[in-house]
């Protein structure tokens, strides 16, 4: 089976796959240590990162929820000085009696 080390299997082949887990069940037990540790050690990263990028979206989306809600009452402001009445504006904007008379 020499020549199937020489050969390059597509990505995500089956073929590919059963290459791999044949190298990874011939390692010796110290090697197999290392290679379980690497990869224990790359899934926690990849954990990580996925944590910390759905962190930053959330973060991001509450940012901008935050940031259109008061572009909305500014914007109810300015229809309230051109004399629109607050059915009309709460129409528009979705604002809501109450936040309508906290402006």
């Amino acid at each position: 089976m020499e020549t199937s080390d020489k050969i390059q299997w597509p990505e995500g082949s089956v073929f590919r796959k059963l290459a791999e887990v044949g190298l990874v069940s011939n390692l010796s037990k110290e090697d197999r240590i290392k290679y379980d540790a690497a990869l224990r050690h790359y899934r926690d990263t990849l954990n990580a990162m996925q944590g910390a990028e759905d962190k930053g979206l959330k973060k991001g989306l509450a940012i901008g929820e935050e940031k259109l809600e008061r572009q909305k009452r500014e914007f109810a402001k300015r229809l309230m000085i051109m004399g629109c009445s607050y059915k009309m504006i709460m129409e528009v904007t979705s604002l809501s009696e109450e936040e309508m008379t906290k402006l």
